[in-house]
C-alpha cells in the first residue's frame, strides 16, 4: 500500500516484547465501533490488573498493560465499561495527576503517545520519555481506581533541545548564512509555480481502492491543479482549500467536501541532510490541517513508513497556539511507529499570527526541530530504525527525501474533526522555502535533474532563454536563478545548459 500521509490511524507499541497494535477508534467513540458495543454497560466495582501494575518501557519509550478484569468477573469486557473509565497520568516531576480523556491540553494526544490495542486481551499503550505513573479510575466511584508504573529505565534520553544554538536565519536578498551551503531554493518571485521545482499531486485516492478515500486518512480535500487551489502572487505561494464537492470513479456515491492543493518536489529536488526552512504563514479553524513534510525520493527500505517520513510542520487547527515535528518509521504499514513533539507558542502568540518560519536540521545522528529559530526538540538515531534493515542505525533517514506542502480538511490527525462552513475557503501562504547542507559534510547529498522529463516544452522555453540572459545581466525584474548544474550560483554554463537542452528536444 503506496500510504502518503496515512497517518495516526494505526499505531504500534512494544509490550511485552511483542508488537501490539493500536486500534483505529478514537478514544471517545471506540465503543460504539468496537465488536461488544450492544454488550450489556456496567459500572466499574473493582480491577485486578492481568499484567503490572509495574511495566517496563523499552528503549524507544514504547509500553503499556492489558486491561483488567473488572468486577472480579474475566468475561466482562473493557467495552461493557469504557463509559465508566477515566484515565489519569503524571511523572515524578508532577504532584497532581492529569486527566487525559479527551484532553489534548494535558500533552497526552490519543493515538499519537498513548491508546488502545486489541489485539489478544486488548489494553492501553502509552509512549514514554521518563518514569510515568497511569491511574485508571471509576468515575461513578472514585475511591475504585487501579495504579499502574510504568519504568523508562531503558529509555536513551533525548538531547537537551535548549542547548542547541538558535538558528541564524539569510539577511535580505542575500541567502548565505556562515557555516551552511544553500543548495536549493525558492522564493516565489515569479507570477506562477516553477515546473521546474515542483508538480502537483491530485485525486482523492491512494489507488484504484475505494476504501482509500481521503488518501488512506479519512481526510475531506481531493487535490486538484488548478489556480483557484494553488498560485503564486506578491512574491508567495498560496495553497487555497476551497468549498468544491466532487465524486471520483472509485466510488461514485463518495463526494469529496473539499478541494485543495498539494505540491510536491518528487523528480525534481530530494536532499539528504542538511537543513530546510519554510516561511510560512499557517492557517487555524477547528478541522484545517496545514503541513510541510519530507517523504524519501525512493522507498528503499519499504513502503510507508519502512522508509520514514519527517514532518517538520503540522497543525491541528483548532489549536492554533501548537504546532507537531515528527518522524515515522518501524515497519510498513501497520507495523509503523512515530516519536515527535509540540512547540506551544507563547505569551498569547499564535501561529496564525503571522509567518513564521518552521524548520528541521536534519544529521546523521539526529533531527531536531525549529520554530522562528528556536530548537523544541531533538530526536536521535537510536529512537528511529527500519524493520527492514535493523542493522544499519541511521535507516531509515539516510537516503534522500523530497518535500511536500500540501493543505488539508478533516483526518484522523484531529480525530476526524471536520472544518465549520465558516472557515472555507481557506489558506496557507508560503513565503520560501529553503534547502542548506553544512559546509565539510561529505555525507550529505542531494540532486536535481537538469530538466524534468520530457516534454520539456511543458517547462521552458525561449522565454526563460530570454529571462536567464536578462537575469545574468543584472536586469532586477528577472529574478529567477536556474542553478541547473548545482554548484551554487547560477552562471553561463546554466545559459547554455538551458539552450542546449530546449535544442536537442526540439531536434535542432
Amino acid at each position: 500500500m503506496n500510504i502518503f500521509k496515512n497517518r495516526k490511524a494505526v499505531s504500534a507499541c512494544i509490550l511485552s516484547g511483542a508488537l501490539l497494535l493500536a486500534g483505529t477508534q478514537y478514544y471517545s467513540s471506540f465503543v460504539t465501533d468496537h465488536a461488544y458495543a450492544e454488550a450489556e454497560t456496567l459500572t466499574v466495582k473493582s480491577m485486578t490488573p492481568t499484567q503490572g501494575p509495574v511495566v517496563e518501557a523499552n528503549e524507544t519509550g514504547g509500553s503499556g498493560f492489558t486491561f483488567p478484569v473488572f468486577n472480579g468477573d474475566e468475561s466482562v469486557k473493557y467495552e461493557q465499561v469504557a463509559a465508566d473509565i477515566r484515565l489519569f497520568a503524571k511523572t515524578e516531576k508532577q504532584t497532581d495527576w492529569v486527566s487525559i480523556d479527551n484532553n489534548a491540553d494535558s500533552g497526552w494526544i490519543y493515538d499519537q503517545n498513548f491508546g488502545h490495542f486489541w489485539d489478544g486481551p486488548g489494553g492501553f499503550w502509552f509512549h514514554v520519555k521518563e518514569k510515568t505513573f497511569v491511574r485508571l479510575q471509576s468515575a461513578s466511584d472514585p475511591s475504585v481506581y487501579l495504579d499502574y508504573t510504568i519504568n523508562a529505565d531503558k529509555v536513551a534520553p533525548r538531547p537537551d533541545p535548549a542547548e542547541r544554538e538558535k538558528l541564524v536565519f539569510a539577511d535580505g536578498d542575500d541567502l548565505k548564512i556562515d557555516g551552511w551551503d544553500l543548495v536549493w531554493n525558492d522564493e516565489f518571485s515569479g507570477t506562477e509555480i516553477e515546473g521546474r521545482n515542483w508538480r502537483h499531486q491530485t485525486g482523492y485516492y491512494l489507488n484504484e481502492d475505494p476504501n482509500t478515500w481521503g488518501w488512506g486518512n479519512a481526510e475531506l480535500e481531493y487535490y486538484t491543479e488548478s489556480p483557484e487551489n494553488s498560485f503564486v502572487s506578491d512574491g508567495k505561494l498560496t495553497l487555497k482549500l476551497l468549498d468544491e464537492p466532487k465524486s471520483f470513479p472509485e466510488d461514485p456515491n463518495r463526494t469529496a467536501p473539499y478541494s485543495s492543493a498539494k505540491l510536491v518536489s518528487k523528480d525534481a529536488f530530494a536532499f539528504k541532510y542538511g537543513r530546510i526552512d519554510f516561511c510560512a504563514k499557517v492557517p487555524s479553524g477547528t478541522g484545517i490541517w496545514p503541513a510541510l513534510w519530507l517523504l524519501p525520493q525512493d522507498e528503499s527500505y519499504g513502503t510507508w513508513a519502512a522508509s520514514g517520513e519527517i514532518d517538520v510542520m503540522e497543525a491541528k487547527g483548532r489549536l492554533n497556539n501548537t504546532i507537531y515535528g515528527t518522524i515515522h518509521y518501524g515497519g510498513q504499514w501497520p507495523a509503523n511507529r512515530y516519536s515527535g513533539d509540540q512547540y506551544v507558542f507563547e505569551d498569547g502568540k499564535t501561529y496564525d499570527d503571522g509567518f513564521h518560519i518552521y524548520s528541521v536540521v536534519w544529521e546523521k545522528e539526529q533531527i531536531s526541530w525549529y520554530v522562528d529559530g528556536t530548537c523544541y526538540s531533538v530526536i536521535p538515531n537510536t529512537e528511529w530504525y527500519s524493520a527492514t534493515d535493523e542493522s544499519n542505525p541511521y535507516a531509515p533517514f539516510d537516503r534522500e527525501f523530497y518535500i511536500i506542502m500540501n493543505l488539508a480538511a478533516g483526518g484522523n490527525f484531529d480525530e476526524g474533526r471536520a472544518p465549520d462552513a465558516s472557515l472555507i475557503p481557506s489558506e496557507m501562504q508560503v513565503d520560501y522555502v529553503r534547502v542548506y547542507q553544512a559546509k565539510g559534510d561529505a555525507e550529505a547529498t542531494h540532486g536535481q535533474p537538469l530538466l524534468p522529463d520530457p516534454p520539456y516544452e511543458a517547462f521552458l522555453n525561449a522565454t526563460d532563454v530570454i529571462r536567464l540572459q536578462k537575469y545574468l545581466f543584472g536586469d532586477p525584474e528577472a529574478t529567477m536563478p536556474y542553478d541547473l548544474d548545482n554548484n551554487g550560483k547560477t552562471d553561463i554554463r546554466d545559459l547554455i545548459t538551458l539552450k542546449w537542452k530546449i535544442l536537442s528536444y526540439k531536434g535542432v
